[in-house]
């Protein structure tokens, strides 16, 4: 009876091991989707929309940098603040926005009462929809929008800030608040 429990322990703890080789070659292309400077950075010599890319070494990525200002008082729209193209693909990109927050803290946040990024249809933003906030009310996805071999959409941004800003602060300089918005993209 031993003998068999241990012929049968033995079969269990058997294993078959074998090698398959694969080799993997990696290659570089230019990715199928890539972002440009829309239209409003050219509108009064760009004083008043400015996109800067660099490379973050530490998390690995390119960021894209967007600089918008906002008239006290006054909603504020710009319709083209970049580009998201196809290019460089076969097929056609799906992009949709994802709204991440906060990427630092100024202390100013409380004078942006409304900041919106999304794409543009006429005067508001389209069908679907904004990224962003409005108040206390945050609006976290946006999109899919889909984007052609050889095609770009325009992402907008609204942005309204508080009139009893104080002056020191409204000068065009001042970082009023920072946020981040993915713009992620997959392959049909």
């Amino acid at each position: 009876m031993a003998l068999a429990a241990l012929a049968v322990a033995a079969l269990v703890a058997a294993t078959v091991t074998f090698t398959n080789v694969t080799y993997w070659l990696i290659n570089a292309t230019k990715p199928p989707a890539m972002k440009y400077p829309g239209a409003d950075t050219a509108v009064a010599g760009g004083k008043y929309v400015k996109v800067s890319y660099y490379y973050d070494s530490d998390k690995g990525i390119n960021i894209t940098r967007i600089s918008i200002i906002g008239f006290t008082g006054d909603p504020t729209n710009y319709t083209s603040v970049i580009k998201v193209c196809n290019y460089y693909g076969t097929t056609s990109i799906q992009a949709q926005l994802v709204w991440r927050g906060q990427v630092a803290n100024t202390g100013y946040e409380q004078y942006i009462k409304a900041f919106l990024v999304g794409r543009f249809s006429g005067s508001k933003f389209d069908s679907a929809g904004a990224v962003g906030f409005v108040g206390t009310t945050t609006y976290n996805t946006a999109g899919p929008y889909t984007i052609p071999p050889g095609a770009c959409i325009d992402l907008g941004a609204h942005v309204r800030i508080d009139p009893a800003i104080p002056s020191s602060l409204a000068n065009g300089k001042t970082v009023l608040g920072q946020y981040q918005i993915d713009i992620v993209m997959s392959l049909q």
